[in-house]
């Protein structure tokens, strides 16, 4: 059985009490008399962190029998419990929407309100709810979980979100996205990528993406991309005089150059180009077979000219012969690892792009999201941090809604 504490230091030792209840059934919560050893007055309080009362006569977890004032612990003036709203919030950083999240939440606390006549949807499932605690109680989970410096190697790219149907298609936002690892110690296998920043913005420009590289501290030392200039100016701007080495996609390279090639060649395996291909981008030795082979069949082949690949390879060409020293076999070499988690981002929130209007708020559940991409979402640790952070602040959190847009104005929409 807990007793709690009079939170009146003075107090410290003084016998505690029950002194009835407030709130109606089912969920009551308890008041406690502090008796001071002191000769104080005697008085009544409630805990820091209210319990709900009436729970369940066993706990669900190790079957330990609990007092009717043993419920789960919350937010002072919250009526729903911290491991409510800690499993809300790993819910909707999983993908689901905002009301499906609150429709559970309400059942498992029993709190479906009263349906009201003339409602055209029903209460159980306003979003507003679970919207408030991604506001409101993100940055209590969040906090030192995730990265705060930039790693070793990056891969960056980007992602459109566009409303598709309806008087407000076309309208959107981008998502900007970021993949990395730590460089691997000799003799060890290297980390495997992984999510390291998402971050949304109303336009994709350099602009955007300094604002992005600037979010961490420190520099990576390697920058993946594909062929974006706005990307590339801000590499060169974003990190001050830090030295980074800026690689192409190797991928990208490859299907562009495939695209330059006939199909005749390409089906051939045994072509010098086609034998040349798969190996070009590993080696000098391999990009210069390559790059004779594809001259050769522009001057003399029976599927020549080639005028557009040998232009490819006087540009691009270059770009890609000219990494090829620096390449590292175990390194991050493309951008597959940050579109892979773009794709999945987008299997998340795409069907829901007009719901996305407050940068703010979706910024902190693209935080939510990048914990659980990373493997950190868990309801029940979740739910402890609130409890912790929310007894450091006094049992009460941050005002709600304290990001609301303006009437009739999207920080996100363009």
């Amino acid at each position: 059985m807990e007793i709690p504490e009079c939170p009146i230091p003075e107090h410290a030792g003084s016998r505690v009490v029950r002194g009835g209840w407030y709130g109606k059934p089912p969920h009551r919560r308890q008041r406690w008399w502090c008796r001071p050893v002191n000769g104080a007055p005697k008085h009544r309080f409630t805990p820091v962190l209210t319990r709900q009362g009436e729970p369940h006569p066993y706990c669900v977890e190790c079957s330990t029998g609990l007092e009717p004032w043993e419920g789960q612990a919350g937010a002072r003036e919250y009526r729903f419990a911290a491991r409510e709203v800690g499993e809300a919030l790993v819910s909707v950083a999983k993908g689901t929407s905002y009301r499906a999240a609150a429709e559970i939440a309400r059942q498992k606390a029993g709190r479906i309100p009263p349906e009201r006549r003339r409602r055209r949807r029903s209460a159980a499932n306003e979003g507003q709810l679970v919207a408030n605690w991604v506001d409101v109680c993100s940055e209590l989970v969040c906090a030192g979980q995730l990265p705060e410096r930039w790693p070793h190697t990056l891969a960056v790219d980007i992602q459109n979100f566009r409303i598709r149907t309806g008087p407000d298609a076309g309208a959107g936002f981008h998502v900007l996205a970021a993949v990395g690892r730590e460089k691997s110690e000799p003799g060890k296998w290297a980390a495997i990528p992984r999510v390291w920043r998402l971050e949304p913005f109303a336009h994709k420009d350099q602009a955007a993406w300094e604002a992005f590289f600037g979010a961490l501290d420190g520099a990576p030392r390697v920058i993946v991309t594909d062929a974006d200039n706005a990307l590339a100016l801000a590499i060169g701007s974003g990190f001050g005089d830090v030295e980074i080495e800026h690689r192409q996609c190797e991928w990208h390279l490859g299907r562009k150059l495939r695209q330059h090639l006939p199909d005749a060649i390409l089906t051939d395996p045994g072509h010098l180009i086609t034998r040349a291909l798969p190996d070009a981008f590993h080696s000098l030795d391999a990009w210069a077979r390559l790059d004779h082979a594809i001259r050769a069949e522009h001057a003399n082949g029976e599927h020549g000219p080639l005028t557009l690949a040998v232009n490819w390879m006087d540009t691009y060409g270059r770009i890609a012969e000219a990494q090829i020293p620096t390449r590292d076999p175990y390194g991050i070499n493309s951008t597959g690892p940050i579109e892979q988690t773009l794709r999945e981002l987008d299997r998340r929130i795409g069907d829901r792009v007009g719901s996305f209007t407050n940068r703010t708020r979706l910024a902190k559940l693209l935080d939510l999201m990048t914990l659980d991409m990373i493997g950190k979402a868990d309801g029940r640790d979740w739910a402890d941090r609130l409890r912790e952070r929310l007894y450091l602040a006094g049992g009460r959190p941050a005002n709600q809604r304290p990001h609301d847009d303006p009437k009739g104005v999207f920080s996100l929409f363009v």
